[in-house]
């Protein structure tokens, strides 16, 4: 049901964007709080409800690169003997149609040394694979939105990265500098997340209106032989086999129009699902 909820709203969306009738709100930053929890294989690694937005756990959403100030960072959980810690950082970017928001989850030696890893990876390479739930998050415009993740080999959606930072060569990802940009692109693209396969990689809407909750699941994690790529592109065997250091994940929130829009619009949408019900049928 929930998919079908998102094919309209999409539908709805794409709609209003090409009606110049139509006055067009961008989805605005990140506000309130949210539960963010991650697991590997059914196991619970990490949970916690985290404030974001102005005077929250998350407060600094634009990349240093951005606004020339550190992004900021919660812890979620710890890990390992010593009880390391486990955080999250996200950054946003605007776009005229949608928000873009990246989740950084990394398991450094202390919170105040955030850039240098812990001594345990944040992934078991033969606990099964990953999955990150995030549910209530909304938006300081109060918009209708809903979750997405583009389905294009350009859309980057995920990636992993060892003990000295360098990139897991995961099955599915890019090799270095694929599309020519110069850049270490080594993500797992949209197009893996929503080719309707649920095993490897999947992403789930689970709410949409005033509060959007998602899953990014059947994530891989690195084995014990996978490969990493440096920063130069060259490829080799990493110092720490398997090790985790951070996962990275992108998810953009397109904006669902009015009710009044939307009641316009509904022929359309129907028209999508019957569609879509005379395809299965064949």
């Amino acid at each position: 049901m929930l998919k079908n909820l998102g094919s309209i709203a999409f539908v709805c969306v794409l709609a209003v964007m090409s009606s110049a009738a139509t006055v067009r709100a961008q989805v605005g930053e990140p506000q309130g709080s949210f539960t963010i929890t991650v697991r590997q294989g059914g196991n619970i690694i990490a949970q916690q409800n985290v404030t974001i937005g102005p005077g929250g756990d998350l407060e600094d959403l634009k990349a240093s690169f951005q606004d020339g100030t550190p992004e900021d960072h919660t812890q979620i959980g710890s890990i390992g003997p010593g009880n390391h810690p486990i955080i999250l950082k996200v950054t946003t970017d605007d776009d005229p149609f949608f928000r873009i928001s990246h989740w950084y989850i990394d398991v450094p030696i202390s919170m105040a040394n955030i850039h240098a890893p812990g001594p345990t990876s944040l992934f078991d390479p033969n606990g099964g694979l990953v999955d990150v739930t995030v549910t209530g998050l909304s938006f300081d415009n109060g918009a209708l939105a809903f979750p997405y993740v583009q389905p294009s080999p350009h859309y980057y959606t995920s990636f992993m990265r060892d003990f000295q930072g360098h990139f897991y060569n995961l099955p599915g990802s890019h090799a270095y500098n694929a599309f020519g940009n110069g850049i270490i692109d080594i993500q797992v693209p949209g197009t893996l997340y929503t080719d309707g396969i649920l095993n490897p990689y999947n992403f789930e809407v689970l709410q949409t209106g005033s509060q959007v909750s998602w899953r990014w699941n059947n994530i891989l994690p690195p084995t014990t032989s996978t490969t990493v790529t440096n920063q130069f592109g060259v490829t080799h065997n990493p110092i720490n086999p398997g090790y985790v250091f951070e996962l990275g994940l992108s998810v953009a929130f397109l904006q669902i129009p009015e009710p009044g829009t939307l009641a316009m619009l509904a022929p359309a949408a129907m028209f999508v699902i019957r569609r879509r019900k005379r395809h299965v049928a064949r």
